[in-house]
Formats: structure tokens, sequence, C-alpha cells
């Protein structure tokens, strides 16, 4: 169950059909919003990525209520606590994450930080069911009807998923012993052999590094592994954010704040700076004293990624599916067939006796 998981309404950004009025929606994959009732296309003015600008941090921390942000309609799932918000035009909306009708009357307004970017969703739902047939036929040990119900029985949305990035400029100074290995021949007689010993060394240095865009997913309806699985994302194909290509889609409200997401971020770059210190000291074995870092002209930016959340219930338990809009990549949970698993461990206990009996007669 996600806890405290947050839903955003797009405002009064809905958008009508010049032709019929019906409400218009955008068409994955392209640059345009659809008219489900009179099929016409309406071209987004969309502005790509050349230059990308990012916020200071330090500055913002201190003024965060009053930079960048605006009033968002957020509506919690009563069942789970998922938030989000999602185009006022759709008429129905589920949950994402449990498939709960939301009440679109529990809506209140939060200020949020808006996003800078987004990742347009490329593939359309009606292309989903394929990728995730492949996805479940790579499957051992899945149950036989697993297809069909997953395949027929799921629901499922598109949801855009918040992610933080963040920039920095790091200097670390440490101090520590450098190892190299060595080969000595000891003892006499029936006692004589080679050892390889270490040759320790004092070290010291300095690390400089710049780090460019480390995400931290800022969702507790999709984990960090997940987001990790369906990467990678074509970031050179980012937009400015415009709450056209959100049309007819669920965003889900960033549930981490940028400081604990910088956080986050700051024990990433940590440990690719050890890793750094490890290899400037080179040898054979490395050991850290001590290392004094610091962190100066961070930025970060809110960015929208697009992902296509499916669940289905198998046996009175719910499974998820997570598929990257962008590119198709599939992870998910299911369920396991016993009688699956005891046939391939019996099988295998064969194929060992028939061995074992072979060796022994034969061998």
């Amino acid at each position: 169950m996600a806890d405290n998981v947050q839903i955003t309404l797009n405002g009064s950004d809905t958008y009508q059909c010049p032709q019929c009025g019906a409400a218009l929606k955008y068409k994955p994959g392209t640059d345009f919003l659809h008219c489900d009732y009179c099929g016409m296309d309406t071209p987004i003015n969309s502005k790509k990525v050349d230059d990308v600008q990012e916020l200071d941090f330090d500055t913002y921390a201190e003024q965060a209520e009053t930079l960048s942000t605006k009033a968002t309609k957020v509506i919690s799932c009563r069942t789970c606590g998922a938030e989000s918000t999602f185009d006022e035009s759709m008429k129905s909306v589920e949950c994402p994450y449990c498939a709960t009708p939301l009440i679109v009357s529990d809506a209140y307004e939060e200020r949020l930080v808006q996003p800078s970017y987004l990742l347009p969703f490329k593939i359309s739902d009606n292309e989903i069911g394929s990728y995730m047939s492949v996805w479940i036929s790579r499957r051992w040990f899945a149950p036989n009807k697993l297809k069909s119900r997953a395949l027929y029985d799921r629901r499922q949305q598109g949801v855009y998923i918040p992610c933080w990035t963040y920039d920095a400029q790091t200097e670390t100074d440490y101090t520590g012993e450098r190892g190299d290995d060595y080969t000595t021949t000891v003892g006499v007689g029936k006692n004589r052999r080679t050892e390889t010993r270490t040759r320790w060394s004092d070290v010291s240095g300095h690390i400089s590094l710049f780090f460019d865009d480390v995400m931290i997913p800022a969702s507790k309806i999709i984990t960090t592994q997940v987001m990790t699985e369906i990467s990678n994302w074509d970031m050179m194909n980012m937009v400015e954010a415009d709450n056209r290509f959100l049309s007819g889609f669920i965003t889900e409200k960033y549930n981490i704040n940028m400081q604990t997401g910088y956080a986050a971020a700051k024990s990433k770059m940590e440990s690719d700076i050890d890793y750094a210190i490890y290899q400037d000291i080179g040898g054979d074995r490395q050991r850290v004293h001590s290392k004094k870092m610091s962190f100066s002209d961070v930025k970060f930016k809110l960015i929208l990624l697009p992902v296509y959340m499916s669940s289905y219930t198998y046996n009175n338990k719910l499974y998820h599916f997570f598929v990257n809009a962008r590119t198709g990549r599939v992870t998910g949970d299911r369920p396991y067939s016993v009688a699956k698993i005891a046939l391939a461990i019996t099988g295998g206990l064969i194929l060992l006796a028939l061995f074992i009996w072979f060796v022994n007669n034969y061998g």
C-alpha cells in the first residue's frame, strides 16, 4: 500500500475542441491535442529544450513559498492514500495505484513547486498490451492464466511521475593509506612457502567532481527501484512543461520535497566521490582515514516522466505493472505457479539422480 501518495488537478487548464466543443486530450507520440468526439487534432506548439534552465537550490530553499509555486488542486485516494492531480475535463478518474474511483469533490488546493520540463507520452494506451504480453511470456513459473488475467482484466492509467534532478560542484580533501601487495618466501624445508603481504604508505589528495542531473524520483506510488528498472529516459527530447501535454492524464503530486530529495542526491554523490577517492589512491588496497567534502553551485529542477500503471487481481491479490511510456520497458510484480515450481524441482532432482547413477556406473 502506498502511504500519503498524492494526485493533482490541472486547475482550470481544460481544452475544448474548436470544431465541436468537446474536451481535448493529448495524443501520445504527437504534438497534438485530439478530440475523441469528432477526431480533430489541434497542434501544440511545444518548446524543445536546447538550454536547460535550473533553479538555485539555496535561493529557492530560503524563499520556497514565493518562487515558482502555484495553487494546485490535489485529490487523495480514500483507499490507499495516493495523492495526485488530473485534468478536470476527465469524466471519471481512478487511483493509478489501487484503481479505486476518485471523488473529485474531495479535491483541495495546495501550493506546489511547478515542473520545469517533461517528457510527453510517446506510446498510446492501445499499445501497452503488446509490451506487457512480451514481458509476461518471459516470466518463468507464471500461472497459465496470468496472461489472460493481466491483459484482459487489467485497469491502466497514464501517470506523469515527478522527479527532482540536482547539479552540484563538489570538492573533497582526503587522507588515507595505499596498500601495494608483494610476495615473499618464508619458512624452510617443508614449511617453505610464498605469502602475499601488503606494504602500506600514507597518502592524501583532492577530488573535484561535477555532478549533472542526479535524478531522485519524488513519487510514493512508484519506488526508486521501479523507476530504475524501466529506465533509460531520453532526456534530450524533454520539452518545457505545458499543461496541454497533461490533458487526459493523471499527474502525481511530488511526495518528497526538494530538501529531502537533495539529501538523497547527496548520498548518491558521496558514493561516487568515495569511488573516485579509492581510484585516486590506487594500489591494490585502500584505506580512507578522513574526507572533507564541500558542495557548491547546487541547482535543481522538477521534471515529469510518463509511465503507464496497470493493476489486476489474481487470487484476490492486487498486482501491478509499470511501463515506460517512452520506450515500452516493463517491470512489475506477478504471482508464481506452485505446481510449475514443484515440477521444476522434481525434474531437477530426477536429472541429479540420473547424473549420480551414470557417474557411479560409468564414471
